[in-house]
């Protein structure tokens, strides 16, 4: 049995750290190469504010969760325009790299919702993946029912803990996890 992960306060440490490292690569991708032409700079300045609000998106955990039915890996019909932006954004800014993270609700043994919440990653790995984003640059993550939103037993509050959540990173993987 693998241990639980990092706690919420580690995992937004590391977030902030990833998004200084993303904001700091940023800026020097900005400031390499000095350009002259008005339109050029303009341009840059432009895909600086889309990254800027991208990993602002991220960081702040807005990017909305993939949900999926109980006991199901299968993606649903509802999924494909948020992952087809997701898929955009990473194809954009090559310099990113996504990590994908499965949950389950709390129903079902522990081994068998660790492997739920990692076929749910890997179903969106699969998806991004067949839109043209490079495999080595998303990681799943499996954490079945031990990284619950809520603790509501009911079916509204058991369906919220179905997902797959993302985080955005520009870090190499065994620095963030």
């Amino acid at each position: 049995m693998e241990k639980s992960g990092p706690t919420s306060a580690e995992t937004s440490r590391r977030r902030r750290y990833s998004l200084g490292i993303a904001l700091a690569a940023a800026a020097l991708c900005a400031c390499a190469g000095h350009r002259k032409d008005p339109l050029e700079a303009e341009e840059a300045r432009r895909a600086r504010l889309e990254l800027q609000s991208v990993l602002d998106m991220a960081a702040s955990r807005k990017i909305p969760p993939v949900d999926f039915e109980f006991d199901k890996a299968a993606l649903l019909p509802s999924s494909t325009t948020l992952l087809d932006k997701v898929a955009e954004i990473l194809m954009r800014y090559q310099s990113l790299k996504v990590i994908v993270e499965g949950h389950t609700d709390d129903i079902g043994s522990d081994e068998y919702n660790d492997w739920l919440s990692a076929e749910r990653g890997r179903a969106v790995k699969t998806y991004l993946t067949s839109k043209g984003v490079f495999p080595d640059y998303v990681k799943v993550i499996g954490y079945g029912k031990r990284r619950p939103i809520t603790r509501d037993a009911s079916d509204k509050g058991r369906a919220l803990n179905r997902r797959v959540e993302f985080v955005i990173t520009t870090r190499e993987w065994e620095a963030v996890y």
